[in-house]
């Protein structure tokens, strides 16, 4: 029995577990010689440590009484070999020794002229020995010693004495283990966790020593706290532990978001600190986060939160509004060729066209148009519509007017008179050119010489390319008519033919030097002139009447 409750005392030192324990301490009997008794509750074991000169034998008593060797009072000794656990039979006479030895001696050294001697036994022991009552708190101590160099039980003489009314104090425990802390903001002294012995509490400072036990709502700081741990009033030293506090604050948000229709929780924004995770809730606590995909509604508050280092802020709310925009009107259209994505026309605001229903990119302003549908959008608030489709039919241009593309003109007609071919039922229109743009004017016009007009036609709603005609006044004397003379084709690449009412005699052609490049006799009212000798340019034809006036015409050479 004696060794398991030593190796049991062992195994609890080992494992780092300090019992409910007291001591005597150190008490001084006479020079040389000392007394220490340890009172372990947990394990009701005594442990005594004798201290006495290492060459004769030596003895303690210990209990509660007012004189020594009386009989029947237990001691132990040391033989020179063992400690022996014996009894007192009276005053001059030998001890008896017990019948078990309770106490086993964990250690016997010397050191100089100093024996130290460790020994521990159960509170009750056995047959005669003294009963450690734990609660009690003090014990006398009777001792004795040899009078000489021998470990034979001899006469003491005076070397005895008492001590008495030896009060215990308690052991303090280890320190208590504890690791580095990271808490949240707002977390308090209640929230620090230590290990120590079963049954102990813990007391937390904020020095190494001294001062007063914080409360267990104060607040932590970033800081060292030390942590003490207290068995039967006795308390350990200090371990200090690293508080590290981290302080979440509310993320940043726009109190009032727009969205369109079909947002998600994921198009919510809000700024937060580096490294944190934003969430959004449906609620100012608790609950859970709301998924990313989860649709937003108008007029509803969202939370959101932030959480760095497993720290939550509180939450900032968020009002949500969604505009829902209308498809934008509009009807089929039809266009000329060479029309654009400009041209076609819808009812809303910021219109957008598309060539698909859904999807797709935004088509340029300058996309030609073909026969086919296109959609448009409309955007209100930022937020774009769904599509209208819009049916598109594209007319060819009609066909460009025919005629002589330089005509001559007796002074006083109008462009009425010019030749040009067109459609029957054509929408007929003239024009004069000036840089780059085309003035419309009326067929009542007065032609002027040497003027380039312009002219188009409309059978479908298309407008046609434009024909160009130069027109060259025809001057003539009196004697001579220009009404009725006639000069074609003009321009030409070979023959000219002259013609008038009345017989003609000569037809010179002249170049812009005023130079006789070719001639032609005529015997009647009709002359053809070969000019495909001729280079290409304008030249000047001068008619002559058998009558003898004159007339100048003015003809190109191709």
């Amino acid at each position: 029995m004696k060794r398991i409750l030593l190796i049991a005392m062992l195994s609890m030192a080992a494992l780092g577990v300090q019992a409910q324990s007291k001591t005597t301490g150190s008490v001084s009997l006479t020079t040389g010689m000392t007394a220490k008794l340890d009172l372990n509750n947990d394990t009701s074991t005594a442990t005594l440590t004798l201290t006495g000169p290492q060459d004769r034998w030596i003895a303690l008593q210990f209990g509660s009484f007012t004189g020594g060797m009386a009989p029947g009072t237990d001691l132990v000794y040391y033989n020179g070999t063992t400690l022996v656990d014996a009894s007192q039979n009276g005053v001059g006479a030998t001890p008896s020794i017990d019948a078990v030895n309770n106490w086993t001696v964990s250690s016997n050294t010397v050191s100089g002229n100093t024996r130290t001697i460790v020994a521990t036994r159960a509170f009750t022991g056995g047959t005669g020995d003294y009963n450690f009552v734990y609660t009690n708190t003090e014990i006398d101590f009777v001792w004795a010693r040899g009078s000489s160099a021998s470990f034979a039980i001899a006469n003491h003489g005076s070397n005895r004495g008492f001590a008495l009314n030896k009060t215990f104090s308690c052991i303090p425990p280890a320190a208590p283990t504890a690791a580095a802390q990271a808490f949240c903001s707002g977390a308090t002294v209640a929230n620090l966790t230590a290990t120590g012995l079963t049954g102990a509490t813990f007391n937390w400072y904020t020095a190494a020593t001294g001062g007063s036990a914080l409360a267990s709502t104060t607040t932590l700081t970033n800081t060292t706290y030390y942590v003490a741990q207290t068995l039967s009033a006795c308390e350990s030293d200090r371990t200090p532990v690293t508080v590290t506090v981290t302080t979440v604050n509310q993320p940043t948000a726009t109190a009032q978001q727009n969205f369109c229709t079909s947002a998600t929780v994921a198009n919510l924004s809000a700024t937060g600190q580096t490294g944190a995770t934003i969430s959004w809730y449906a609620a100012a606590t608790g609950g859970s986060a709301l998924a990313g995909t989860t649709a937003l509604t108008t007029g509803t508050t969202y939370y959101v939160g932030q959480t760095l280092n497993t720290c939550t802020s509180t939450r900032t709310p968020v009002t949500v509004t969604i505009t829902t925009a209308a498809a934008p009107t509009a009807s089929a259209q039809t266009f000329c060729a060479g029309a654009t994505v400009a041209n076609l026309t819808a009812t809303g605001t910021g219109i957008k066209w598309y060539s698909v229903a859904t999807g797709g990119t935004q088509l340029a302003g300058t996309t030609v148009l073909t026969t086919g549908t296109y959609y448009a959008t409309q955007t209100v608030n930022t937020c774009e519509s769904t599509t209208t489709p819009v049916t598109v039919t594209i007319n060819a241009a009609s066909a460009t007017p025919t005629g002589a593309a330089a005509q001559e003109f007796n002074a006083g007609e109008t462009i009425a008179d010019l030749e040009v071919t067109t459609a029957t039922g054509a929408t007929v229109t003239w024009y004069t050119l000036s840089g780059t743009v085309f003035t419309e004017v009326p067929v009542t016009t007065v032609l002027t010489d040497d003027t380039t007009y312009y002219v188009s036609q409309d059978t479908n709603g298309c407008e046609s390319a434009k024909l160009a005609v130069v027109v060259n006044q025809l001057l003539g004397t009196d004697k001579f008519s220009l009404k009725g003379l006639k000069v074609y084709p003009n321009p030409s690449s070979d023959v000219v033919t002259v013609s008038h009412a009345s017989a003609l005699s000569n037809v010179m052609v002249i170049n812009m030097l005023g130079q006789e490049v070719a001639s032609k006799k005529a015997t009647d009212n009709s002359v053809q002139v070969n000019v495909s000798q001729l280079t290409a340019g304008t030249y000047i034809l001068k008619v002559t009447a058998a009558d003898g006036g004159t007339a100048t015409v003015r003809v190109v050479k191709q």
